[in-house]
């Protein structure tokens, strides 16, 4: 009798494990920069992720199941991104690592065996890194970015540009991509000014610059120190053009300057303009985040609610797995994302798209 029972209870156990499983939430484990040098980019970019998560929870999910954003503030510090992934990793078992920030941090991690697998999509990051779970990308890289500020200054007739770059990865991935990219269009690197990462003493910085007599300033350090640099050199050289690569938050920019002094400043954008309602995904964007949040949109929240868009669309191809299931979606991945065309088929960075934004007379970005 109780042989001919085991067939229907093994197959009503597998049905309450089914059932269980279809509710369970997938869990995404996100670490970034939340308050030290970069984390006004990290809280924009976070709030923007929330955002589309919460609208899809709202919507039933994934399958039924809840994305569930686990996020961590390292504070800009790398050894702090490792002891927190490990930490949140063991805890929450997560299908996917996602939207971290700063080279480093990602480096340690990506090396890290105890995390080796785990698929890491969307960082917020230019420079190339690999790991043995697979990076996927949504902006452009480093590359196309400085690519693009150096055909724009060569048709404004700067020919002599400089450079002021931060102590960290992407100041000395700049140090290398510049002037290749000046020499490209016939342009020279004049002159180049470090900053310390959580510094605005860049007053001696900025006077050996001005000494080199640029015609335009190349931004590439955390946004205070940048900003900072910006006051000081304008006191030195009024009228300069500064171009800031994205990393910049171009928000905290303006406050730190004003609107006035924020005038000379172009920043690079990566995503269409948050404040174009001409555009699908910008409409659909600020609609969701005035639901949600009582939040101002900004290029870095967007990127996040595109980012968290990707990683939903490739998790519900993978049926809510990940590990090799997510990895094979996101190889295969394309899509027409409120008129923004992603791709991930044949490279590691979905998107191509490279613009510039630029301050108003009264203060706001326009491209």
């Amino acid at each position: 009798m109780l042989r001919s029972l085991l067939p229907a209870l093994c197959s009503f156990l597998c049905i309450l494990a089914s059932a269980a499983a279809a509710g369970a939430p997938i869990n995404v484990v996100q670490v970034a920069d939340q308050s030290g040098p970069n984390g006004d980019t990290g809280r924009d970019f976070v709030t923007g992720a929330r955002v589309y998560f919460d609208q899809l929870n709202a919507r039933g999910g994934i399958n039924g199941r809840p994305v569930n954003l686990v996020v961590a503030d390292d504070g800009g510090e790398p050894a702090a991104t490792l002891a927190l992934s490990r930490k949140l990793v063991a805890e929450q078992r997560p299908q996917a690592l996602f939207g971290y920030i700063g080279a480093d941090g990602i480096r340690a991690v990506l090396a890290d065996k105890a995390l080796a697998g785990l698929p890491l999509v969307a960082p917020y990051l230019g420079i190339d890194v690999k790991g043995e779970g697979g990076v996927y990308y949504l902006r452009a890289g480093l590359a196309a970015e400085v690519g693009k500020i150096a055909r724009i200054a060569n048709a404004s007739g700067l020919t002599r540009l400089a450079l002021v770059s931060g102590e960290d990865a992407l100041g000395r991935a700049a140090r290398l991509e510049v002037p290749v990219r000046l020499a490209e269009v016939k342009a020279a690197l004049v002159g180049q000014a470090g900053l310390p990462t959580d510094s605005i003493e860049v007053e001696a910085a900025a006077a050996r610059l001005a000494a080199s007599n640029p015609q335009g300033v190349i931004l590439a350090a955390p946004t205070v120190s940048s900003a900072a640099f910006v006051r000081a050199y304008q006191a030195l050289r009024p009228g300069t053009q500064f171009y800031a690569l994205s990393w910049v938050n171009p928000q905290t920019m303006r406050e730190f300057l004003g609107p006035e002094s924020v005038r000379g400043v172009a920043v690079s954008a990566l995503v269409p303009s948050p404040y174009n309602p001409l555009s699908p995904i910008a409409r659909e964007f600020v609609a969701t985040l005035k639901k949600y949040r009582d939040e101002p949109p900004s290029y870095a929240s967007l990127e996040g609610y595109m980012a968290a868009r990707m990683l939903a669309d490739n998790l519900r191809a993978a049926g809510g797995e990940g590990g090799v299931a997510l990895r094979r979606a996101l190889d295969g991945y394309q899509a027409d994302v409120g008129g923004a065309v992603l791709s991930l088929r044949g490279g590691q960075r979905a998107s191509r798209y490279v613009d510039m934004a630029v301050f108003s007379a009264a203060g706001l970005l326009v491209n």
